[in-house]
């Protein structure tokens, strides 16, 4: 190409440009890649993918999006050596198995409770909910359980 009289190479020119402009791709893809995000409230998440994390007592905040007066809020100990959670239901105490994977979280449907008769209906909620989980997001201290983008549970580490 020539301009005004004077040969320009295009490439040449452009080559230290080009450059920078990869290596800031390449960093942007590497930054993209990692596990920590935002949440649309702004929250840092603590890498998702940190199953060992999940380690421990959690217990109920929120069931169904809104706040619940339980007697006793339920809470689930989380073993992920075995793959084995127990906790109270409210009123019962509970045990079983489940499944995870990455981001998902599957509870077992065969869950064993103790029998005790119970003044609120509460727990069959509560249970039900578990039911429905496959996935999970950790955010400090905070656990969220959902059913796709639905957030069904959040707890509190204990």
């Amino acid at each position: 190409m020539i301009y005004n009289g004077r040969k320009i190479d295009f490439y040449k020119r452009n080559q230290s440009l080009m450059k920078k402009i990869f290596c800031c791709m390449v960093f942007g893809i590497a930054l993209i890649s990692c596990h920590t995000t935002k949440t649309s409230s702004g929250n840092i998440v603590v890498e998702k993918n940190n199953a060992a994390y999940l380690n421990g007592t959690w217990q109920l905040q929120m069931l169904f999006a809104s706040d619940n007066n339980w007697m006793h809020a339920p809470f689930i100990n989380i073993n992920l050596k075995d793959k084995t959670f127990s906790g109270n239901g409210s009123c019962n105490t509970i045990s079983g198995k489940f499944t995870i994977n990455e981001n998902y979280l599957g509870f077992d449907k065969n869950i064993t409770s103790t029998k005790m008769a119970c003044p609120n209906n509460y727990e069959k909620s509560f249970l039900s909910a578990l039911l429905k989980i496959n996935r999970y997001t950790l955010n400090k201290d905070e656990l969220e359980l959902g059913q796709g983008d639905i957030v069904l549970m959040k707890f509190k580490r204990n």
